[in-house]
């Protein structure tokens, strides 16, 4: 298989499993060792540049409330300030242990069967949904700061591949008793300050990358784009499954998948 259709594969894959709750990370370690799926390029690197495109989908989702956050800190109002208080809140503990745990989650990515187990432990966290207290819906407006740090202490768990990062932030909000739509919402917004930081730190080695790689800038735009644009139509979908109170339904094929590789990796 041609590396122009690979990294292209890889792309639509990154797409699509970056919002459903099922492990993008985990997906695309299995795809790459399991069918062979290699690219020349650095994995680490290349998985970091598509994710600049799902970036670019949540922006593009999300532009509304971005621009009135901003507008909001630019006017120095109280509310818009606490919300990006409560956004850097729920990312320290994501930071802090990739700082400290970076050569055990590299050996992760490298282990099947550690993913296969993860996957698991992610279909039981969607599966819990199932199970939430019908009657309350949950606090209205942003979670308050206790909220936040449960809801970053979830995100800093799905560093691992295999724990779905909107899966266990929207569970975990929930459970605490976050309204779905403002745990949702805060699912994926918080998501942006970690993944334009991981960029911004790794500019110089992507720019590199089409260097060292040997295929063309124009490969890797199409690539972006691509994880962009399936990412958004992803997102879009989640949200309807949202609204519908579907999202557990992803439990079972995440228990399937988890299974089929322990058993087989």
């Amino acid at each position: 298989m041609s590396s122009f259709l690979s990294l292209q594969i890889l792309a639509i894959l990154q797409g699509l499993t970056e919002f459903l709750p099922v492990s993008s990370s985990g997906h695309l370690a299995l795809l790459k060792q399991g069918l062979g799926l290699e690219f020349s390029g650095e994995g680490p690197l290349l998985e970091l540049l598509l994710h600049g495109g799902t970036l670019g989908a949540v922006l593009v989702f999300y532009r509304k409330r971005i621009v009135q956050l901003l507008l909001g800190l630019w006017r120095r109002e109280k509310e818009a300030w606490r919300y990006a208080w409560l956004v850097f809140l729920c990312c320290v503990p994501a930071g802090l242990v990739y700082l400290a745990a970076h050569d055990f989650l590299e050996e992760a990515f490298q282990t099947p069967r550690v993913i296969g187990g993860l996957l698991l432990i992610t279909g039981l966290i969607l599966l819990s949904l199932k199970w939430l207290p019908s009657s309350p819906q949950g606090t209205e407006g942003a979670p308050r700061w206790k909220q936040a740090l449960g809801i970053g202490l979830a995100q800093a768990c799905a560093i691992l591949p295999g724990i779905s990062r909107s899966g266990s932030t929207y569970t975990a909000a929930r459970w605490l008793k976050v309204s779905s739509q403002e745990a949702f919402d805060f699912s994926f917004l918080v998501s942006i300050p970690l993944i334009l930081a991981s960029i911004l730190l790794k500019t110089k080695d992507l720019l590199a990358l089409t260097t060292t790689s040997g295929e063309s800038p124009a490969a890797f735009l199409v690539a972006t784009l691509l994880s962009a644009l399936v990412g958004y139509g992803a997102l879009a979908l989640l949200a309807r499954l949202r609204f519908l109170g579907k999202i557990w339904i992803f439990a079972p094929y995440c228990l399937l998948l988890g299974l089929l590789t322990l058993l087989f990796a």
